[in-house]
């Protein structure tokens, strides 16, 4: 999709150059960017080390939206993914900026090792990656985490160093390089859906720079306990399929969990996508298709009664991808967050995380698919989760049904910290969804550092 936005064009004279900051970083040159109808952006290319103290170079494209009034400063934005193409996104998306940039530049990146206009370019498969079966014991385990260092490998042999820093402090190792380049003392950051993580490792690394940081629909990456941030998160998702079981027909809950046990106990055929699925997949994707919201509950509860009749087709997420993954590979996502050592810890977090979610489970992405797809990576996490410094300016942060808490838990680490709350289903209410009453108190609090009252919320 966004592949789409992308089309060469011959470059034009250069529009503005940047006298070099004090920092040593170069200046940034900016020309007309190679993007189709995005005559507003201009691009510029910078040179970052690949890592702290190493010689190598690489080069990132970088992007911005000038202000349209007299400039004050400039915003970073990433809008999750995580993937690349985020220049892309940005000329695609350009009017949710209008009022900050009244008095700032927008300005963005393609990311090192994504596919993009920046230089630096894993050679990798990016695409859908199924979420293995919860293995039944210790040799299921190395099963699927030779697979896993397989995958791996090929990707890592095109570039290992590039390959073992393509975490999200590296990420924001280039962001700060990006300001002192805009020769700014100190930064704005948006970070959207996994844009967040990469907003927290900035945080984390450099608090002195932050001037706002405003998060949007993220998972924490910095809580004290990872173990208890995947409770926190089981009976969210288990909160999402309360609202439904509020929704539907009497005797639905119980229904719901005979059917899961069931497949549990013999997976369910789809004959119409050539599948079949067992308790937990249904668990995965009966979520992805709730968190829609109540214009596709009826359909789901027609897909309960086909599968208790023997047929889960309607479970199926397409008929190309029935069963439950993510695009993107991971290459990211193995090196910021926890993965397990060996089957037992597998299975000891999932009989947790069951008994606290009994509808949901294990099923979510950071408990299920996350771990056992990054299980015998060959780079080993670089960037754990771990909590924030107090002494930030305060935060704002907003979420939907689906992930405002993760989101609250990330911003009342800060003292001052404000969250917006939309009481509906969705994702990425600033980026994805332009929620008009969230981009006017963002924009508010990122040009004039006004922060919402305690309680806000959104329609």
């Amino acid at each position: 999709m966004l592949n789409a936005l992308m089309a060469l064009a011959v470059l034009a004279t250069p529009l503005s150059a940047q006298t070099s900051p004090s920092s040593g970083q170069p200046a940034l040159k900016w020309s007309a960017c190679p993007i189709a109808d995005a005559p507003q952006l201009q691009c510029a290319d910078l040179p970052v080390a690949l890592a702290p103290g190493n010689d190598r170079k690489i080069t990132l494209k970088v992007a911005r939206l000038p202000a349209t009034g007299v400039k004050k400063g400039s915003v970073l934005v990433n809008f999750g993914g995580p993937q690349g193409y985020q220049i892309a996104s940005l000329g695609s998306r350009t009017q949710i900026f209008d009022k900050i940039r009244t008095s700032m530049d927008v300005v963005t990146w393609d990311p090192r090792g994504y596919a993009g206009l920046s230089g630096a370019v894993l050679q990798c498969d990016w695409g859908f990656v199924r979420t293995p079966d919860f293995p039944a014991d210790q040799a299921g385990f190395d099963r699927i985490a030779a697979a896993n260092k397989a995958r791996a490998d090929k990707c890592r042999s095109t570039d290992p160093a590039l390959f073992d820093h393509m975490d999200s402090a590296s990420d924001a190792r280039d962001a700060d390089a990006i300001r002192q380049a805009l020769g700014e003392d100190k930064m704005n950051f948006l970070g959207l859906s996994y844009g967040g993580t990469i907003a927290q490792s900035y945080a984390r690394l450099f608090p002195q720079r932050v001037r706002t940081m405003y998060i949007d629909g993220t998972k924490s990456h910095s809580p004290r306990n990872w173990e208890r941030e995947l409770d926190a998160m089981a009976r969210e998702t288990e909160g999402f399929m309360d609202r439904f079981f509020a929704w539907a027909p009497a005797g639905t809950e119980k229904r719901w969990r005979a059917l899961v046990a069931k497949a549990n106990r013999e997976p369910i055929p789809a004959p119409k996508v050539e599948a079949e699925f067992n308790g937990t997949q249904l668990q995965a994707t009966g979520f992805l298709k709730l968190r829609s919201g109540p214009t596709n509950w009826g359909a789901f509860v027609a897909a309960i009664a086909a599968a208790e009749a023997g047929d889960a087709s309607d479970f199926a997420l397409s008929s190309r991808q029935p069963y439950p993954g993510v695009p993107g590979g991971g290459y990211k996502e193995c090196l910021d967050f926890p993965r397990p050592a060996d089957q037992r810890a597998v299975a000891r977090t999932a009989k947790r995380l069951r008994a606290i979610a009994p509808n949901t489970g294990a099923s979510f992405a950071l408990a299920w698919h996350l771990p056992l797809t990054c299980a015998g990576w060959p780079t080993p996490v670089t960037n754990p989760p771990k909590p924030m410094p107090r002494t930030l300016p305060p935060f704002l942060g907003a979420g939907a049904w689906q992930d405002y808490d993760s989101t609250r838990r990330v911003v009342e680490q800060i003292p001052g910290s404000r969250t917006i709350r939309h009481d509906g289903p969705g994702h990425n209410l600033f980026g994805a969804m332009a929620n008009p009453c969230v981009i006017g108190h963002v924009s508010a609090y990122i040009t004039e550092r006004r922060l919402p009252p305690k309680g806000t919320t959104c329609p």
